[in-house]
């Protein structure tokens, strides 16, 4: 080879080595379990005047839920449990109450299932939830034209 025909070759090498630590990097990235993104955070940004008025309805109407897990079972699940009452303590039934759940270590893994109703304002789900630690409970509660949301922080317990 001539003199100073290595300098391409160099400058090809050095930059083929940059693109592919970037697909690297871009592919470890993008498969980080923890890593979760709000969806449709624009349309909930620009919906937030929505979101503060159903805040106040909420406040207002005096309902209060109380959820808890009970203990892991060995394949995972738990059972959770919420009471529903209103603002004089007296359980609210006949609502449909939805819940998002995710544990905050995997939030791009999001459980949602809708809880059954005893009848009592008590409800109750089976959640998969194989991961001992904090969940954060999103719950949507409707009952004829009355919503209400809240959110909780709940640990849930390793099966013994």
């Amino acid at each position: 080879m001539k003199r100073g025909a290595w300098w391409p070759i160099g400058i090809a090498g050095v930059l083929a080595a940059t693109v592919a630590a970037n697909i690297w990097v871009m592919v470890i990235a993008n498969d980080d379990p923890s890593f979760a993104i709000e969806p449709d955070y624009y349309k909930k940004a620009l919906a937030w005047d929505t979101t503060l008025a159903e805040a106040r309805h909420a406040a207002a109407l005096g309902w209060r839920l109380a959820p808890s897990f009970g203990p892991m079972a060995p394949d995972g699940s738990v059972l959770l449990t919420a009471r529903l009452t209103d603002s004089t303590g007296a359980a609210v039934a006949g609502a449909v109450v939805r819940v998002a759940a995710l544990h905050v270590s995997r939030a791009s893994d999001v459980h949602r299932v809708t809880l059954t109703d005893s009848g009592r304002g008590e409800y109750a789900a089976r959640l998969d939830a194989r991961r001992a630690g904090q969940w954060e409970l999103r719950f949507d509660a409707t009952l004829g034209r009355e919503r209400f949301t809240q959110v909780n922080r709940v640990e849930a317990l390793a099966a013994r």
